[in-house]
C-alpha cells in the first residue's frame, strides 16, 4: 500500500514533518534528550526552520556543554506524528497571533487531510 506513497513511512509519521529533537549515543543508542538540549534547539528552529535539524550537523546543534562529545552523538530520524503535530498547531498559533481569540471558532488543516490518507 505504501510502495506508491513516497511521502509515508511504517510508523504513519510523514518523512518530511517535525523532527523529534533527539539524539543517540552512536555506541550505547542512550538518547540525550532534557531541558538543556530542547531549549537549545528550539532556539535555532526559532531562527532558521525545523529544516535545521536535517542539514546543521550534530556539533552544530548541540548546547555548548555537549559539543566536546559531538563525534559520539547521531542525530534521531524520527518525526513528530503528523496527527499530533497538526492537532495541536491551533495552540500556537492561537497564541502568537495578535487579533485572534482563545478558543476558536474554526480552525481548519486541509492539507494534512488531502495527502494524509493514501489510497489503499
Amino acid at each position: 500500500m505504501t510502495s506508491s506513497h513516497s511521502d509515508c513511512c511504517i510508523s504513519r509519521q510523514r518523512t518530511w514533518s517535525v523532527p523529534i529533537p533527539v539524539f543517540y549515543h552512536a555506541e550505547t543508542k542512550e538518547p540525550l534528550l532534557n531541558e538543556e538540549t530542547v531549549v537549545h534547539i528550539k532556539s535555532i528552529i526559532s531562527q532558521k526552520g525545523s529544516d535545521a535539524w536535517w542539514y546543521m550537523s550534530v556539533e552544530e546543534l548541540l548546547p555548548e556543554n555537549y559539543r566536546d562529545k559531538a563525534s559520539d552523538y547521531v542525530k534521531g530520524t524520527d518525526t513528530m506524528d503528523v496527527w499530533f503535530d497538526s492537532g495541536s498547531s491551533w495552540a500556537a498559533v492561537l497564541e502568537n497571533r495578535n487579533g485572534l481569540r482563545f478558543p476558536a471558532d474554526l480552525y481548519v488543516e486541509i492539507i494534512s487531510i488531502a495527502v494524509g490518507f493514501p489510497a489503499g
